[in-house]
């Protein structure tokens, strides 16, 4: 999450062709904020349309460009010892993981 917020805060949008049936809750989460494409795309014959309009393009000529945007952003935290939603989770201080249960010691950073 460091990253996507450093992006934001630099202006860079973090563009995603997701080509799989699976949802990916933390990169749809990270192209909203930092102002990308989430795009979904499950045909192969419009895969190479998708991608020169959808991300080739910069900022300016994207406001001109009608590519499909994902409205309907699931902002809950994803658990990282699960990769489950919560609604309420405990945080780690030092590296900001979340998880479901209470663990004294974090997994991710020990």
């Amino acid at each position: 999450m460091n990253c996507i917020f450093a992006a934001q805060k630099a202006d860079i949008p973090i563009d995603v062709c997701r080509i799989s049936k699976v949802n990916s809750t933390f990169l749809e989460q990270a192209s909203d904020i930092t102002g990308g494409n989430y795009i979904m795309e499950f045909a192969p014959k419009g895969l190479l349309l998708t991608l020169l309009f959808g991300f080739l393009s910069d900022q300016y000529t994207r406001q001109f460009v009608n590519v499909p945007v994902k409205k309907d952003v699931d902002f809950r935290a994803v658990c990282f010892c699960h990769q489950k939603i919560v609604d309420i989770g405990y945080v780690c201080s030092v590296c900001l993981s979340i998880f479901c249960d209470y663990i004294p010691i974090c997994t991710t950073c020990k």
